[in-house]
C-alpha cells in the first residue's frame, strides 16, 4: 500500500509533455524522415509518429525515450517502404506518467518513381554541303537525364554527338552543330534521351546535303558565228555531288549595258557534270555564261560571242566587157561599208573597191559592184564591216568567179 502511495503521488505531481509536429525531409519515393519536438515535462516521457494514408493513420514507428527534462527536444523517425507518388499523413504522439499528448496533424508526399524522358528531334536546319545544325526537344521528367543525337547514312546512325546532360526539369531545347558530311547526301537523325528510368529514342528526322559545286567552264562553238547560224555551248561542272546538277545558261546582249538574264529553261549535267545546250539564233554580239542552280551558285566566267554579218553575193555577166557583183547584207547596217576583194595567184586578198550600202526590206542592206572582165576568170569576195559599235563584226561572203571575157 506504501509503494502504490508513492506512485500515485509521482504522478499527481508530474506535467503531461508538450508536442508540435514538425516537417518532413529527405523525401525519396519510398522514404521520408520526420521531424517534432518534445517537452517531457520533467517526466519520464516517450514517444512515437503515427503515419498513413489517411487522417486515421493506421501505422506508428518506435517507441523512443525523450527523457525527462523540462525543455524541447527535436526528434526524428525514419520512414521506410512507402507508396511512391503518394500523400501521407503523420503526427507526433509523446507520453509520460500524465498521459498521453498528440500532435497536430501533418501531410507529406513521396517523390514520383522516374520515367523514361520525353525527346523529339527537330528539323535539321540550315543545311550545308559538309555541315548542319542538329535541333531537337527534350523533357527529363524529374530525373537526371542525358541526351545525344544519333546521325548517318542509314538507319543504322554510324555516329553520335557527345553525350550532354539536360537537367531534370522543365523542357530543353537543343542545338548541336556537327560538320564533315558528304555533299549531297541523305543522312538520318534522331534525338536520344537517357536517365534512370529509361532509354527514348525520338523519331527520325532525314535531311540531305547540299551539292558542293566548286567550278564550272564552258567553250561556245563556233567562236564567232555568222548572223543567225546557231551556237553550242558545252560546259563542265566540278565539284562533289554534281551529277545531274542543274545548269542555267545566261546571256548579256549588246551593248551589255544590263544584267545577265537566263536563256531558256535549265539543263541537268550528266553523272560526270557535263553539259550541252543550244542556240538556235544570236543576232547581235552576246556574252554567255553558265551557273548552277543550286542553293550554293557557281558560275562560269563569261564568253564574249562576236556575231559576223552574214553577206551574200551573186555574180553576172551586164555586158560583153563587165560583170555585176551584188549581194544582200544581214541584219541591217545602214552605216556599214563593203569591200571588194580579188583573189591573187598567191592566195592574197586584195581590196579593190569600197563601197557603202543601201537600205533593204525584212532587215537587210545591200551592195554592188562592177568589174571589167578578162579573159582569164578572177576569183573575188566581198568583205563587209557593220560600223555600229562592237554589236556586228565584219564578215565575208563566199568567193565568185567571174566569166570570161568573150573574144
Amino acid at each position: 500500500m506504501r509503494i502504490l502511495a508513492v506512485v500515485a503521488a509521482i504522478a499527481a505531481a508530474a506535467t503531461a509533455p508538450a508536442v508540435i509536429t514538425g516537417p518532413a525531409e529527405g523525401l525519396t519515393t519510398s522514404s521520408a524522415r520526420l521531424s517534432a519536438t518534445v517537452n517531457p515535462g520533467g517526466a519520464a516521457t516517450t514517444y512515437h509518429f503515427e503515419y498513413g494514408t489517411t487522417a486515421a493513420y493506421g501505422l506508428a514507428t518506435t517507441v523512443r525515450d525523450a527523457g525527462t527534462g523540462d525543455a524541447p527536444v527535436t526528434v526524428h523517425a525514419t520512414l521506410a517502404g512507402l507508396t511512391a507518388d503518394t500523400d501521407y499523413h503523420y503526427r507526433i504522439v509523446a507520453e509520460n506518467a500524465a498521459g498521453a499528448v498528440m500532435g497536430s496533424d501533418a501531410v507529406l508526399r513521396t517523390g514520383a518513381k522516374p520515367r523514361p524522358p520525353g525527346a523529339a528531334t527537330g528539323v535539321a536546319r540550315p543545311v550545308g554541303a559538309t555541315s548542319t545544325t542538329l535541333h531537337g526537344t527534350v523533357e527529363p521528367k524529374g530525373a537526371p537525364t542525358d541526351y545525344h543525337f544519333e546521325y548517318g547514312t542509314t538507319l543504322a546512325y554510324e555516329q553520335s554527338t557527345p553525350t550532354v546532360s539536360a537537367g531534370a526539369e522543365g523542357l530543353v531545347r537543343m542545338s548541336v552543330p556537327i560538320a564533315g558530311l558528304r555533299p549531297s547526301t541523305r543522312y538520318h537523325v534522331r534525338l536520344v534521351a537517357v536517365n534512370a528510368a529509361g532509354r527514348t529514342a525520338a523519331a527520325d528526322r532525314p535531311f540531305t546535303t547540299l551539292r558542293q559545286p566548286t567550278a564550272l567552264s564552258i567553250a561556245v562553238t563556233p567562236a564567232r558565228p555568222v548572223w543567225g547560224s546557231p551556237v553550242r555551248v558545252a560546259g563542265t561542272v566540278s565539284g562533289a555531288g554534281i551529277a545531274h546538277i542543274p545548269v542555267a545558261l545566261e546571256r548579256l546582249d549588246f551593248p551589255f549595258t544590263s544584267g545577265f538574264v537566263q536563256s531558256g529553261l535549265p539543263a541537268k549535267a550528266d553523272g560526270s557534270g557535263r553539259f550541252t545546250f543550244t542556240l538556235p539564233f544570236i543576232s547581235t554580239t552576246t556574252r554567255l555564261r553558265a551557273s548552277t542552280r543550286t542553293r550554293i551558285l557557281v558560275a562560269s566566267a563569261p564568253v564574249t560571242v562576236p556575231v559576223a554579218l552574214k553577206v551574200g553575193l551573186g555574180i553576172r555577166r551586164i555586158r560583153n566587157q563587165r560583170a555585176q557583183l551584188s549581194g544582200a547584207v544581214w541584219p541591217a547596217v545602214p552605216h556599214g561599208r563593203a569591200q571588194l576583194q580579188r583573189q591573187r595567184r598567191r592566195g592574197v586578198w586584195i581590196t579593190v573597191a569600197r563601197r557603202g550600202l543601201q537600205a533593204l526590206t525584212r532587215n537587210r542592206s545591200r551592195f554592188r559592184f562592177r568589174v571589167r572582165l578578162r579573159r582569164d576568170p578572177r576569183t573575188y569576195r566581198v568583205r563587209v564591216s557593220a560600223r555600229d559599235g562592237g554589236a556586228h563584226f565584219p564578215g565575208t561572203s563566199r568567193a565568185r568567179r567571174s566569166p570570161p571575157r568573150h573574144r
